[in-house]
């Protein structure tokens, strides 16, 4: 069965499946449907916890092998298989479908992982078998107007209502990062004494949330956002981060392309990141990879004094190009 994130409360109420895989790539999220099943599964008297991991490589006959043997304390116990960016091989999906062919009632499986490909991951043997017996529940970003509602729904979960004006400083200040939002409400709960925060609250309470590094920056410039790319690097530089770090990472996306342009090898990085700069190479035509490269060059003599100018106007300059809005030739040195 499907379920939206709203229903797991209501549905907890009333008896545990055998099976749930959480889904998506919002992590704030995930980790508190996750927390809410493990919280229900305890009150049920699920003791035991086992945990299997794609980061330090999944043992697929222990997974089965504990799904059939008896608990240690004669107690009822979580799997927990945590799959990421990953999916499991042949033998892993017909592990896991005997796994969910006979669920039994001491034995509940929790899956988590990346946002689910409509066309590889629904049609795969092991989601249509957990869907059968279990639930499948997707995280999807929250964005827009939805961000608003939630950040509204969480204050009011604190005892909390904010103005319409603290609502934009606070969705401004954490810039939609669900974890940084959720940790200014609790920095609110614990300032706001009458339960109403206004902008000065959240002024006093709320520091700059935005904390990037040098990866922020190359998948803002893959997704294309000039406005968000130009704030990354205006903070990195604040924070004292040298021209170089930024040059290498800019770089290094063009290369990577560069080698998709000219149909090579898929590269090694998670599917998500592949995706993004798939896209980033259909918005850029090999001329404006080539110009690319030569504004990389530009900054890089000048980063290394070969040349005059200011190594952040230059870098500016090839993360906006990269992006698809380069400056125009007259803003350009």
């Amino acid at each position: 069965m499907r379920l939206r994130p709203e229903q797991l409360g209501k549905h907890l109420a009333d008896r545990l499946l055998p099976a749930y895989l959480v889904a998506g790539d919002e992590p704030l999220q995930q980790g508190e449907l996750l927390d809410d099943l493990r919280r229900a599964a305890r009150d049920q008297g699920f003791d035991e916890r086992h945990r299997f991991s794609s980061d330090t490589g999944i043992d697929w006959n222990s997974l089965l092998n504990e799904s059939q043997s008896m608990s240690l304390f004669g107690g009822r116990r979580i799997l927990e298989l945590v799959l990421n960016d990953k999916r499991p091989d042949k033998a892993g999906s017909q592990i896991l479908r005997d796994v969910l062919a006979s669920p039994g009632d001491d034995t509940l499986l929790l899956i988590r992982c990346s946002k689910l490909d409509r066309r590889k991951d629904w049609n795969s043997a092991w989601v249509k078998a957990l869907d059968e017996v279990g639930a499948v529940i997707e995280v999807w970003p929250v964005e827009g107007a939805g961000l608003r509602n939630w950040l509204q729904d969480r204050l009011a979960s604190r005892g909390l209502s904010a103005s319409e004006d603290a609502l934009a400083l606070l969705i401004e200040r954490s810039e939609g990062n669900l974890l940084a939002a959720a940790q200014e409400v609790d920095k609110l709960t614990l300032l706001v004494e009458d339960g109403q925060v206004g902008p000065e609250d959240v002024q006093q309470a709320v520091g700059d949330s935005s904390r990037y590094s040098p990866f922020d920056l190359t998948e803002a410039t893959a997704q294309g956002n000039a406005q968000r790319v130009l704030h990354i690097i205006q903070t990195l530089r604040a924070e004292g981060v040298e021209p170089p770090v930024l040059l290498w990472a800019l770089s290094r996306d063009i290369r990577i392309l560069d080698g998709m342009l000219s149909g090579g090898p898929p590269p090694r990085l998670p599917p998500q990141r592949v995706r993004a700069m798939q896209a980033q190479a259909q918005r850029l035509n090999p001329q404006h990879l080539k110009a690319a490269q030569a504004s990389a060059i530009r900054a890089d003599q000048c980063v290394k004094g070969m040349a005059k100018g200011d190594p952040w106007q230059y870098i500016t300059s090839l993360a906006l190009r990269l992006a698809g809005h380069p400056l125009p030739r007259s803003m350009e040195r």
